[in-house]
């Protein structure tokens, strides 16, 4: 059994494996900051992640990226979601994981989900990550189509809100793209709080197997699909498809291509719309359009979509007037004692 630690040695906060439990990544630097710029205590203080102290409670998603669980912290009682990632041992791996995991332990937004540490299973990457009650928006959307309801365009305007700040945050402090942006990567906690998960180790590297192209390609950038290099709009992209799916609860393109066919049909047919016959804001459907602008060099960036006034009208309303928490619990019946557990992934 290998684990992660830290080398003291290392100003730079490098990680080393050892096959003896050492004092995993976890810092205030580790914890996210709220609204109101303070960051609260950590609750892993002075614990090591090992595995014979973790008790899982529910597997919450399954897929070619890896296996997600919900567990619990014995010695703590502290929940977290779990991510097992398949790990490569060749030496260009290694250095991207090392860099990947420097950012995750880094990053502290409330956009963000927070990282709580990692360590080594076998030969497999462990990922303690903030577990999010409400699950992915992929899952919530599913949720609400069983429910026979529609997801409403001031909840659609707070997860674009949500995402770009995200996106914003990883680009401008860490400058990260995200690069796998999609409704399973955008989750909710039961407070309502809409938070980016799976970029870096979880999204960049495990997105380089090749069983995971398919998935991914849906949400794919022309100007990645014909060889260029990945620039900060390509989320923006992936944004814009991302929000049509959730608004309607299905992904816009022909399911069942091929995948060449697939990618063919992003590049050279029509940028998919919200039909015209539903009630949807000339505002949403006019920020859509400039997300799903196929020429990158017209696309707007993250930080310049951020002024359109669907986002800014967004940003007005308060959680009185859009409260996502209240909507969120009626999703799941939250307050039912036999509420089920959504799935994350």
């Amino acid at each position: 059994m290998d684990y992660l630690e830290r080398n003291p040695r290392d100003r730079d906060n490098q990680y080393i494996l050892s096959s003896e439990p050492g004092q995993t990544h976890k810092s205030i630097r580790s914890i996210p900051e709220t609204p109101g710029g303070t960051r609260g205590p950590d609750p892993l203080q002075n614990h090591t992640l090992r595995p014979e102290d973790m008790l899982m409670i529910k597997k919450l998603g399954e897929g070619s990226a890896g296996t997600v669980c919900k567990v619990k912290h014995v010695p703590t009682g502290f929940v977290m979601a779990r991510k097992h990632v398949r790990c490569d041992p060749n030496p260009d791996f290694q250095r991207l994981l090392q860099r990947e995991l420097k950012t995750l332990d880094t990053c502290h937004s409330p956009w963000i989900v927070t990282f709580y540490g990692a360590y080594m299973d076998d030969d497999e990457l462990a990922l303690c990550m903030e577990y999010c009650e409400g699950g992915s928006m992929e899952t919530v959307y599913k949720q609400v189509a069983e429910l026979g309801q529609k997801i409403p365009e001031t909840i659609l305007g707070k997860i674009g809100e949500a995402v770009l700040n995200g996106l914003v945050y990883l680009h401008k402090m860490h400058h990260v793209i995200h690069r796998d942006l999609k409704p399973s990567n955008i989750v909710v906690t039961m407070s309502g709080q809409i938070k980016l998960c799976d970029f870096g180790v979880s999204g960049d590297l495990v997105n380089s197997l090749a069983e995971t192209f398919v998935g991914t390609s849906y949400y794919m950038a022309p100007e990645r699909i014909q060889g260029g290099k990945y620039p900060v709009q390509s989320d923006v992209w992936s944004l814009g498809l991302t929000m049509i799916e959730i608004a309607q609860m299905k992904n816009p393109f022909p399911q069942g291509l091929p995948v060449f066919d697939l990618l063919d049909y992003i590049v050279n047919q029509p940028v998919p719309t919200l039909p015209e016959d539903e009630p949807w804001s000339s505002d949403l459907r006019d920020f859509l359009n400039q997300c799903l602008i196929k020429n990158f060099l017209k696309r707007p960036t993250p930080e310049q979509i951020m002024s359109h006034p669907f986002i800014v009208e967004s940003s007005k309303r308060s959680d009185q007037e859009v409260n996502v928490r209240t909507w969120i619990e009626n999703i799941w019946d939250f307050k039912s004692p036999t509420a089920h557990t959504p799935k994350y992934i």
